[in-house]
């Protein structure tokens, strides 16, 4: 990575999406993490949300639909979804 290349250690350096190349550069130490966003909930709350307005149902103003840091803990889980 250019930071390397540079000489300057102790920059952290983060992404979002958690991509195969992303998880390869947490793995190896060169990404400090990667937030993700997950598309599937997301879409799963915008359609129950829609539900919910269809039959006049109150909804909420906000859905909040968590978001999940991958770190070198917890990358593995990650690729393995990648792979399904």
């Amino acid at each position: 990575m250019a930071l390397k290349q540079a000489k300057k250690p102790g920059v952290l350096v983060a992404g979002v999406d958690g991509t195969p190349d992303a998880l390869e550069f947490i793995k190896k130490g060169d990404l400090a993490l990667s937030v993700f966003q997950d598309a599937k909930g997301q879409g799963e709350g915008a359609v129950q949300t829609a539900v919910q307005l269809v039959k006049g149902e109150k909804v909420e103003s906000n859905v909040l639909i968590p978001y999940q840091l991958i770190t070198q803990a917890n990358y593995q889980q990650f690729a393995d979804k990648n792979k399904k």
